[in-house]
Protein backbone atom coordinates (compact mmCIF):
# COMPACT_ATOMS: atom_id res chain seq x y z
CA UNK A 1 0.00 0.00 0.00
CA UNK A 2 1.33 2.99 -0.90
CA UNK A 3 1.63 6.25 1.24
CA UNK A 4 -0.94 9.23 0.05
CA UNK A 5 1.12 12.58 0.46
CA UNK A 6 -0.78 15.77 1.08
CA UNK A 7 -1.62 17.79 -1.55
CA UNK A 8 -0.46 21.13 0.65
CA UNK A 9 2.91 20.67 2.30
CA UNK A 10 2.83 22.74 5.75
CA UNK A 11 4.53 23.18 8.72
CA UNK A 12 3.27 23.72 12.42
CA UNK A 13 4.66 26.84 13.95
CA UNK A 14 3.51 28.01 18.17
CA UNK A 15 4.35 31.24 20.02
CA UNK A 16 3.17 32.42 22.78
CA UNK A 17 1.39 36.55 22.67
CA UNK A 18 1.00 38.80 25.22
CA UNK A 19 -3.30 39.41 26.54
CA UNK A 20 -3.13 43.23 24.73
CA UNK A 21 -1.94 41.35 20.90
CA UNK A 22 -4.59 38.61 21.50
CA UNK A 23 -7.25 41.43 22.14
CA UNK A 24 -5.92 42.78 19.03
CA UNK A 25 -6.64 39.59 17.51
CA UNK A 26 -10.38 39.47 18.89
CA UNK A 27 -10.96 42.33 17.63
CA UNK A 28 -10.26 41.51 14.23
CA UNK A 29 -11.49 37.89 14.61
CA UNK A 30 -14.67 39.78 15.03
CA UNK A 31 -14.75 42.02 12.42
CA UNK A 32 -13.71 39.60 9.76
CA UNK A 33 -15.74 36.37 11.24
CA UNK A 34 -12.50 34.34 10.90
CA UNK A 35 -10.64 32.06 13.19
CA UNK A 36 -8.13 33.15 15.44
CA UNK A 37 -5.74 30.19 13.93
CA UNK A 38 -6.62 31.96 10.56
CA UNK A 39 -6.24 35.69 11.18
CA UNK A 40 -2.49 35.18 12.68
CA UNK A 41 -1.75 33.06 9.99
CA UNK A 42 -2.76 35.89 7.24
CA UNK A 43 -1.49 38.41 9.56
CA UNK A 44 2.11 36.74 9.42
CA UNK A 45 2.21 36.22 5.51
CA UNK A 46 1.01 40.02 5.06
CA UNK A 47 3.47 40.96 7.04
CA UNK A 48 6.14 38.28 5.16
CA UNK A 49 5.71 39.55 2.25
CA UNK A 50 6.03 43.49 3.31
CA UNK A 51 9.27 42.47 4.58
CA UNK A 52 10.00 40.81 1.68
CA UNK A 53 9.42 43.55 -0.46
CA UNK A 54 10.57 46.35 1.73
CA UNK A 55 14.10 44.47 1.77
CA UNK A 56 14.33 44.75 -2.06
CA UNK A 57 12.23 48.15 -2.48
CA UNK A 58 12.93 51.83 -1.00
CA UNK A 59 9.50 53.03 0.29
CA UNK A 60 8.00 54.79 2.90
CA UNK A 61 3.81 54.22 4.42
CA UNK A 62 1.69 57.42 4.41
CA UNK A 63 -1.71 57.74 6.04
CA UNK A 64 -4.47 57.79 3.85
CA UNK A 65 -5.34 61.55 5.49
CA UNK A 66 -1.62 62.71 4.48
CA UNK A 67 -2.00 60.68 0.35
CA UNK A 68 -5.49 62.84 0.38
CA UNK A 69 -3.97 65.89 0.70
CA UNK A 70 -0.74 65.59 -0.93
CA UNK A 71 -3.19 64.57 -4.52
CA UNK A 72 -5.66 67.08 -3.69
CA UNK A 73 -2.32 69.88 -4.37
CA UNK A 74 -1.90 68.16 -7.79
CA UNK A 75 -3.01 69.79 -11.13
CA UNK A 76 -4.79 67.33 -13.42
CA UNK A 77 -1.35 67.14 -15.67
CA UNK A 78 0.48 66.28 -12.25
CA UNK A 79 -2.51 64.00 -11.14
CA UNK A 80 -1.49 61.64 -14.75
CA UNK A 81 2.32 61.57 -14.20
CA UNK A 82 1.36 60.28 -9.85
CA UNK A 83 -0.86 57.62 -11.47
CA UNK A 84 1.89 56.85 -13.96
CA UNK A 85 4.89 56.18 -11.18
CA UNK A 86 2.54 54.76 -8.96
CA UNK A 87 1.54 52.17 -11.95
CA UNK A 88 5.25 51.71 -12.96
CA UNK A 89 5.80 50.90 -8.56
CA UNK A 90 3.43 48.79 -8.86
CA UNK A 91 3.75 46.69 -11.85
CA UNK A 92 7.33 45.57 -9.93
CA UNK A 93 4.71 44.25 -7.04
CA UNK A 94 2.92 42.54 -8.97
CA UNK A 95 5.47 40.57 -10.93
CA UNK A 96 7.36 40.40 -7.72
CA UNK A 97 4.58 38.90 -5.94
CA UNK A 98 3.20 36.69 -8.40
CA UNK A 99 5.80 35.79 -10.77
CA UNK A 100 3.63 35.22 -13.77
CA UNK A 101 3.71 37.28 -16.93
CA UNK A 102 1.14 39.94 -16.73
CA UNK A 103 -1.25 39.66 -19.90
CA UNK A 104 -4.84 38.89 -21.39
CA UNK A 105 -4.54 35.29 -20.45
CA UNK A 106 -2.84 35.81 -16.78
CA UNK A 107 -5.66 38.56 -15.74
CA UNK A 108 -7.93 36.39 -14.02
CA UNK A 109 -4.64 34.80 -12.18
CA UNK A 110 -4.44 38.67 -11.11
CA UNK A 111 -7.98 39.66 -10.15
CA UNK A 112 -7.57 37.45 -7.28
CA UNK A 113 -4.29 39.34 -6.15
CA UNK A 114 -5.43 42.59 -6.56
CA UNK A 115 -8.51 42.27 -4.66
CA UNK A 116 -6.31 41.02 -1.41
CA UNK A 117 -3.71 44.01 -2.16
CA UNK A 118 -5.78 46.83 -2.52
CA UNK A 119 -9.00 45.42 0.21
CA UNK A 120 -9.02 45.03 3.45
CA UNK A 121 -6.41 42.88 3.95
CA UNK A 122 -3.95 44.85 2.16
CA UNK A 123 -2.95 48.24 1.44
CA UNK A 124 -6.48 49.36 2.48
CA UNK A 125 -6.99 51.55 -0.56
CA UNK A 126 -10.74 50.33 -0.61
CA UNK A 127 -13.30 49.08 2.14
CA UNK A 128 -15.44 47.40 -0.66
CA UNK A 129 -13.66 45.78 -3.52
CA UNK A 130 -14.91 43.74 -6.61
CA UNK A 131 -12.97 43.01 -9.61
CA UNK A 132 -14.94 40.37 -12.07
CA UNK A 133 -13.84 39.37 -15.31
CA UNK A 134 -16.98 38.02 -17.70
CA UNK A 135 -16.65 37.56 -21.98
CA UNK A 136 -13.63 40.23 -22.62
CA UNK A 137 -15.42 42.46 -20.25
CA UNK A 138 -13.23 43.45 -17.20
CA UNK A 139 -15.49 45.27 -14.14
CA UNK A 140 -13.84 47.00 -11.10
CA UNK A 141 -16.44 48.02 -8.08
CA UNK A 142 -14.33 50.17 -5.20
CA UNK A 143 -16.05 51.84 -2.27
CA UNK A 144 -12.80 53.72 -0.31
CA UNK A 145 -13.20 56.98 2.45
CA UNK A 146 -10.86 59.16 0.42
CA UNK A 147 -12.20 61.65 -1.92
CA UNK A 148 -12.75 62.67 -5.23
CA UNK A 149 -9.78 63.12 -6.01
CA UNK A 150 -8.88 59.79 -5.26
CA UNK A 151 -11.21 58.36 -7.46
CA UNK A 152 -9.50 60.00 -10.37
CA UNK A 153 -6.23 59.04 -9.00
CA UNK A 154 -7.22 55.29 -8.76
CA UNK A 155 -8.88 55.81 -12.02
CA UNK A 156 -5.95 56.84 -14.12
CA UNK A 157 -3.68 54.65 -12.47
CA UNK A 158 -5.70 51.69 -13.14
CA UNK A 159 -6.74 52.17 -16.87
CA UNK A 160 -2.57 52.94 -17.43
CA UNK A 161 -1.77 50.11 -15.39
CA UNK A 162 -4.40 47.57 -17.14
CA UNK A 163 -3.08 49.39 -20.66
CA UNK A 164 0.68 49.91 -20.17
CA UNK A 165 1.65 46.45 -18.26
CA UNK A 166 -1.02 44.26 -18.99
CA UNK A 167 -0.46 45.31 -22.59
CA UNK A 168 -4.96 45.44 -23.35
CA UNK A 169 -6.54 47.35 -25.50
CA UNK A 170 -9.90 48.30 -24.56
CA UNK A 171 -12.33 50.66 -24.91
CA UNK A 172 -14.44 52.23 -21.37
CA UNK A 173 -17.61 51.34 -21.19
CA UNK A 174 -18.65 52.66 -17.93
CA UNK A 175 -16.70 55.24 -16.08
CA UNK A 176 -18.56 56.20 -13.06
CA UNK A 177 -17.13 58.11 -9.73
CA UNK A 178 -17.79 59.82 -6.87
CA UNK A 179 -15.82 61.36 -3.53
CA UNK A 180 -16.15 57.10 -2.72
CA UNK A 181 -17.39 54.78 -5.17
CA UNK A 182 -15.18 53.96 -8.28
CA UNK A 183 -17.05 51.87 -10.90
CA UNK A 184 -15.12 51.29 -14.31
CA UNK A 185 -15.80 48.64 -17.13
CA UNK A 186 -13.58 48.27 -19.89
CA UNK A 187 -14.50 45.96 -23.27
CA UNK A 188 -11.10 43.95 -24.16
CA UNK A 189 -11.21 44.23 -28.43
Amino acid sequence: MTKKNPKKKSNFLGFRLSEDILNKLDLIVKQENKTRGLVAKDAIEQWLNLELFDQTNEMIMISKSIFSKILSKLDDPSLDIIAKDFADLFSDILKFSTAIPMNEETLKSYTTFLINFFGKNGLKWFNTLDIQNQDKTFIFRGLHDMDEVYSNFFTKFYRYLLSEYFDLDFTTRIEEKTSNLIHLEFKLK
